[in-house]
């Protein structure tokens, strides 16, 4: 081979004279990973055009003198994914260059356009039949279970042991714990160290943000605030946000750690038929056809220290303003809800293909 075929192999690779073997390594596999991407979805001819390519790549790195299948030390190895890629992709590189890796599910892709836009809304109307139908019977220890997580939720950001349990009962020590403090730090941490590893924004934003909640929660407000939140407040509030992130949750791709492909399936219906039951119960409190849930469930109507009762008594709230603030917080769960649907439905999340899941959207059909 001359020195022009060696000049075009080094413009095809992207390298310079002179460069050592892992440098030379890194860009084949630099190439090879961003002819994959763009590829992704071709059809049989384009997929072996694919491999046509990756042939002339292989040709071009053993022209300039390297042996690819030289055995690699461990310690080679070891460097080169440190310094290039995730193991998950040199993994799926390898298998993907040869030909024998299964496609991806539609069901269960992040990126996929048809299944964000169309799977939420259908979940959604069979949440509401279940909500409307005897077998909602069966599904209210989960729903009770969200509200006593509403409690917990706030006690846990403010310190404090929580166990919530399914029968409308929430056991919360007032004393602060730094074990609960500590190792919701460590989470957060982790959360935050995978997100930045893999390059996905929501595991880096939510990290910060819980964190930062956590410290304001924990040492900067009262503790009469602290029990507003994790006391009569929360446990409805509960119902309406933590049913809504369950939705949310749809669209987000964790990082490898968290991996829930089907799981998140289940939580968006879970959380649909709670956000769906508890919203059409407090249409008809806010209309004056219902009247407020007082008291407690263990207890009955005439327990004096249930949620709607404290936030009347303790907190000096009317019935007017429970009605109205609960109604204005299922309204702005809904727009969040619906706003986070279309920037997926109108395909803006393409946009920030690298910010939201850490590698380009998938191009859909039809696109080009």
């Amino acid at each position: 081979m001359n020195e022009n075929e060696l000049d075009r192999c080094r413009r095809l690779l992207g390298v310079k004279p002179g460069v050592s073997r892992t440098e030379l390594e890194r860009a084949f596999m630099n190439k090879n990973l961003e002819i994959i991407r763009e590829k992704n979805n071709a059809s049989p001819s384009l997929r072996r055009e694919l491999e046509a390519e990756h042939e002339q790549l292989r040709q071009a790195y053993a022209a300039i003198g390297e042996d690819t299948d030289k055995p690699r030390t461990r310690a080679e190895r070891e460097k080169l994914a440190a310094a290039q890629l995730s193991p998950s992709e040199i993994l799926a590189l390898a298998a993907k260059a040869r030909g024998n890796e299964p496609e991806t599910p539609a069901l269960l892709s992040f990126d996929n356009w048809k299944v964000n836009t169309f799977v939420p809304p259908l979940l959604l109307g069979f949440a509401w039949l279940v909500s409307q139908s005897p077998f909602a019977f069966f599904l209210q220890g989960f729903h009770i279970w969200i509200h006593e997580l509403g409690h917990a939720v706030p006690a846990w950001l403010c310190g404090k042991k929580a166990l919530p349990l399914p029968i409308g009962f929430t056991l919360i020590e007032p004393d602060y714990a730094p074990s609960v403090h500590w190792g919701l730090l460590v989470l957060f941490g982790i959360l935050l160290v995978a997100g930045i590893k893999e390059r996905k924004i929501w595991a880096v934003i939510g990290a910060v943000a819980l964190a930062g909640l956590q410290h304001i929660m924990t040492w900067r407000m009262p503790d009469y605030r602290q029990e507003f939140w994790y006391g009569a407040f929360g446990g409805l509030a509960g119902e309406f946000i933590i049913s809504s992130l369950f939705m949310m949750a749809f669209y987000v791709q964790l990082p490898e750690k968290f991996r829930w492909e089907w799981c998140r399936y289940l939580f968006f219906f879970l959380g649909a038929f709670t956000l769906m039951s508890t919203w059409l119960r407090w249409i008809d409190v806010y209309r004056g056809i219902e009247e407020i849930p007082f008291g407690s469930m263990i207890a009955g109507e005439d327990d004096p220290n249930g949620d709607m009762d404290g936030l009347l008594n303790e907190y000096g709230w009317s019935k007017f303003k429970i009605r109205r603030t609960y109604y204005l917080l299922g309204q702005a769960c809904w727009i969040v809800l619906a706003l986070t649907w279309a920037f997926f439905a109108l395909r803006t999340n393409r946009l920030f293909g690298l910010t939201f899941s850490g590698v380009p959207s998938e191009e859909p059909e039809g696109s080009k």
